[in-house]
């Protein structure tokens, strides 16, 4: 049958601080009126593609203007990102509600469930003989999609998780438990544990180790570097994930980790977590982050204007960006084939060999995706 002429947009997975940006961004390309004039009506899923199969869709074209302006500012996503594993038996259903909508174009925004339901939906339009074009705009605070230098999302995330390393250093100076753990998002890569490497600046020293799931530690030799850091400063803040391990394969995440230094070291001390609320920080918006999720959203828009399916959009540095200075980003987009389902992993080059701390080189790639430098802490000489 012909390809119908209404869009939907769905999220899929975790939101971010500008998963919203990313929805004013198509919202705002179709506003304006697209060359091929592809779009008729657009709708958004309520919850994600479930919400599809059971008719939970909401006119975002009768959205007023300034609500989709506030998209920008607001973090989070307006649209749930729910999502259940879909079996083939599912296909048939997800396709006769896109056909009882007439929806000829989908976007799916979020991390790997979305380039997952991306790739789901093109085989079960394919069986069911339904044109459609599939277009993903990659999203993710833990920057797990494997597309492009970076995902958004994650520079706000990053801001955010530096910014609570150095609180927990604050803590960790003044009160009754010198060793603090802070457990990060991360179960199955560590760009946002490696990014709370840039709360250090001179008068932070935190946090002192960064545990990875990339990369295995030897338990005594980290508990002994710790105690070095304890011995120098006073206190020890240590950055770990659910998903970290020793060589002996024990699970290091902030409970046992804790365990393990105050058993090791003999002092006190204790541990938080950090999860939804980095993810979507309202105030930590990295305004670089918030432009590159709107910037995608535009070009999705206009991929599916052109008739395009089975891409993902991506970003692409442009020249070394290193420092705060010099950073640039274009716009970009890759096959969604091409695309990996598993999450984007650290590479050595920005791991130490102890496996307990990052590299400047993955200092110099990350900062200037945090959009400026944090309030700077007073410190006593």
């Amino acid at each position: 049958m012909a390809r119908g002429e209404n869009a939907l947009i769905a999220v899929a997975g975790a939101p971010t601080a500008v998963t919203n940006g990313a929805i004013a961004g198509i919202l705002d390309e179709i506003g304006k009126g697209l060359e091929n004039a592809s779009v008729d009506e657009i709708y958004g899923a309520t919850a994600g593609l479930s919400g599809i199969v059971e008719g939970r869709i909401i006119d975002l074209g009768a959205q007023k203007r300034k609500t989709i302006e506030n998209l920008r500012r607001t973090p989070g996503s307006v649209l749930s990102g729910r999502y259940r594993f879909l079996s083939e038996e599912d296909g048939a259903a997800l396709i006769a509600a896109l056909k009882k909508y007439q929806i000829g174009t989908l976007f799916l925004l979020g991390g790997l469930p979305a380039i997952e339901l991306a790739k789901f939906t093109i085989e079960a339009a394919k069986r069911e003989n339904y044109e459609i074009s599939v277009l993903c705009v990659p999203l993710s605070p833990e920057n797990e999609v494997a597309a492009g230098d970076h995902t958004p999302g994650f520079g706000s995330a990053a801001r955010a998780a530096a910014i609570a390393a150095r609180d927990a250093a604050r803590g960790a100076q003044g009160g009754e438990e010198p060793i603090v753990v802070l457990e990060v998002g991360g179960a199955g890569a560590g760009w946002l544990a490696a990014a709370t490497s840039l709360a250090r600046d001179p008068g932070n020293s935190a946090p002192h180790l960064i545990l990875l799931p990339e990369q295995e530690v030897d338990a005594d030799e980290m508990a002994e570097e710790a105690r070095r850091a304890y011995q120098k400063y006073g206190y020890v803040v240590v950055v770990t994930t659910d998903g970290a391990k020793d060589k002996n394969d024990e699970q290091l995440n902030a409970a046992q980790l804790t365990d393990v230094l105050s058993d090791k070291l003999n002092l006190p001390a204790r541990w938080d977590k950090v999860g939804l609320t980095v993810s979507v920080s309202g105030a930590n918006i990295a305004r670089a982050d918030a432009d590159e999720a709107y910037n995608l959203g535009c070009l999705v828009a206009t991929l599916a204007d052109d008739g395009l399916s089975g891409y993902a959009v991506s970003l692409k540095r442009d020249g070394e960006g290193r420092g705060e200075k010099g950073y640039k980003v274009v716009e970009s987009s890759q096959k969604l084939e091409d695309v990996s389902e598993l999450p984007r992993q650290v590479p050595s080059e920005y791991l130490t060999p102890s496996g307990t701390n990052v590299t400047d080189a993955f200092i110099e790639w990350a900062k200037p995706l945090l959009g400026g430098a944090m309030i700077e802490y007073a410190a006593l000489s």
